[in-house]
């Protein structure tokens, strides 16, 4: 019993607070490993599911490909003429979210919908090199959650509806639920603990 509520309290302090719970945002990411992108979302619609805006794989006179987009070009794009907004719903929650956003401007609004909370970004909070919609410029970003804090989804739009918002190679990472860390521990505990029992209920004779 005792073993058990080591365990316990183990798998307690080791589970993530919610109490410290953020969403780190920052420039750079992942720049291979991609995901496909399709109209179901990425990876067919496994990882996340789309609705919304229009994946296109070549350049439209209101939208161009980011520079440096992958898999032929396949790129989303949310904007008046491609469909607003455009929303990526994981179907496991993720812990980290990386994509190539491609010609940023002052209009562009990224939503991170967490389990905790809402959080709104343009290209000026992430403090990108260029924010005029220049189509030769692409940059990477990428969004980390700590405490238990986790990413259901993504969302593109732009703030007034002008031109498009476009993106591409996105990478994720998902991460087991807190409750499931948790019971993870406590069941690696209780089966350290059983050994341990085991042996010092061993027996021994001498001849």
């Amino acid at each position: 019993m005792k073993s058990f509520k080591v365990a316990l309290c183990v798998a307690t302090l080791a589970a993530p607070s919610l109490a410290h719970a953020a969403v780190t945002p920052s420039l750079g990411g992942n720049t291979s490993d991609f995901l496909t992108l399709s109209n179901a979302g990425l990876e067919g619609g496994t990882v996340a599911t789309l609705s919304g805006g229009q994946v296109y794989t070549a350049d439209r006179p209101f939208a161009d490909i980011p520079a440096g987009t992958v898999f032929g070009g396949d790129f989303l794009a949310a904007g008046p003429l491609a469909g607003q907004p455009a929303t990526l719903t994981f179907t496991a929650p993720t812990s980290y979210l990386s994509f190539l956003w491609g010609s940023p401007d002052t209009w562009n609004r990224l939503i991170l919908t967490t389990n905790q909370n809402s959080y709104t970004y343009t290209a000026m909070d992430l403090n990108f090199a260029v924010t005029n919609g220049n189509q030769a410029f692409s940059q990477y970003v990428q969004f980390a959650t700590s405490g238990g804090e986790l990413i259901n989804s993504v969302t593109f739009t732009n703030v007034p509806a002008t031109d498009a918002f476009e993106v591409a190679n996105f990478s994720v990472a998902a991460v087991p639920e807190p409750a499931t860390w948790a019971m993870m521990l406590v069941g690696f505990a209780m089966v350290g603990a059983a050994s341990r029992y085991r042996r010092r209920n061993t027996s021994f004779t001498y001849a």
